[in-house]
């Protein structure tokens, strides 16, 4: 009766060492992926943390080049209207040129 119990808690304690294993085991893979994780982290705080200054560099240039772009098609609207009376101008010359002939 001795030895089935002794033969019980040496199987009780080998399943129990495998256990632990197992866990070790388990316990030095999460210690591997929080610091890998630990370091995606930092990597991506450097990242992020310079993005609000980046974003509004950007914002700014895009509005001056809004701005400029109105003040370009004012422009051209300008040289358009020029251009019509230039036209208008030549037709009516061409107009008086053949009245005269």
């Amino acid at each position: 009766m001795l030895t089935a119990v002794v033969i019980i808690n040496l199987l009780i304690s080998g399943v129990c060492f495998y256990i632990a294993a197992k866990v070790w085991k388990i316990r030095g893979t999460i210690a591997r992926l929080e610091i890998r994780i630990a370091g995606m982290e930092r990597r991506s705080s450097n990242v992020l943390s310079k993005s609000p200054d980046f974003l509004g560099k950007r914002q700014q240039g895009t509005r001056q080049l809004r701005r400029r772009y109105q003040q370009l098609e004012l422009q051209l609207q300008q040289v358009q209207q020029l251009l019509g009376l230039l036209g208008f101008g030549r037709m009516l010359w061409s107009r008086r040129d053949r009245r005269l002939r």
